[in-house]
């Protein structure tokens, strides 16, 4: 994140904040609201950290992929919050990453081979596959200490297996890094772009409009007709029409 936004005038600082107060992704904590207000939350507790008036955070989730709802997601927002001007704007990215989570018995030899091939890629959080707290070991990161936790799981579980997941937590997770990168790069593109009325930093955050007319029947799609734009200080707006109709193909009315 650092060398991105120093493009955009800002250097980035670690600020000795307990992310873990704000949830989770192994559920101990849960997440004490939507994401969007987390995200924003972390950042001023940074800012309390640390004493400075600019904070930065990042907050990650699963969720159905947007256009595409079969689809397990990873959703990342990064957030500047800047209170002498009373600036917050949000940057968003997401990728496909599906969720898997294996069930296995400590002898089952085969498949704790086939997990700790992958560990070196991705760390893991081995968990009692049922029952109650306790037995969870995160992140694992070395074959050799695998079979272990998996051991220390099952023996406290109801059903004798342990539940092996990927540890989600960013510095174990290589590809939540490559989106919160994606979202980072969004943020700091909105930083150096200011407001044609009250030229403060962050124009461009944006909402869509559906309807776009079916090229073949005339009816609205549901295709983008206009993004709006808008600045997250004053909140001046700018309404852009999309160019052109939507392709029939992807009319509900022509081929339902």
């Amino acid at each position: 994140m650092g060398p991105v936004l120093a493009a955009a005038g800002l250097a980035v600082e670690v600020a000795p904040v307990d992310t873990d107060a704000f949830g989770t992704f192994s559920g101990e904590v849960p997440r004490p609201g939507p994401p969007e207000q987390v995200v924003v939350a972390k950042a001023r507790a940074a800012m309390a950290a640390s004493g400075r008036h600019i904070g930065l955070a990042s907050e990650g989730t699963f969720a159905p992929m947007p256009g595409a709802p079969w689809v397990t997601a990873d959703i990342e927002l990064v957030t500047v919050v800047d209170d002498r001007v009373g600036l917050v704007v949000t940057e968003r990215a997401h990728a496909p990453m599906p969720l898997v989570a294996v069930h296995v018995h400590p002898e089952d030899r085969a498949t704790l081979a086939r997990v700790a091939g992958d560990i070196g890629r991705q760390a893991v959080i081995v968990r009692p596959t049922s029952g109650g707290p306790g037995g969870i070991t995160k992140g694992v990161a070395d074959p050799d200490a695998l079979a272990g936790a998996v051991a220390r799981a099952a023996s406290v579980s109801d059903d004798g297996l342990a539940t092996i997941e990927a540890d989600l937590r960013a510095h174990l997770c290589p590809p939540r890094r490559v989106v919160i990168a994606d979202a980072t790069r969004r943020l700091a593109a909105r930083l150096r772009r200011p407001c044609p009325s009250c030229a403060a930093p962050g124009f461009g955050d944006e909402t869509t409009e559906l309807g776009l007319p079916c090229g073949g029947c005339g009816l609205p799609s549901g295709d983008v007709r206009a993004i709006t734009v808008s600045c997250p200080t004053c909140g001046h707006q700018e309404i852009r029409p999309v160019a052109g109709v939507a392709d029939p193909a992807r009319c509900r009315w022509c081929n339902p």
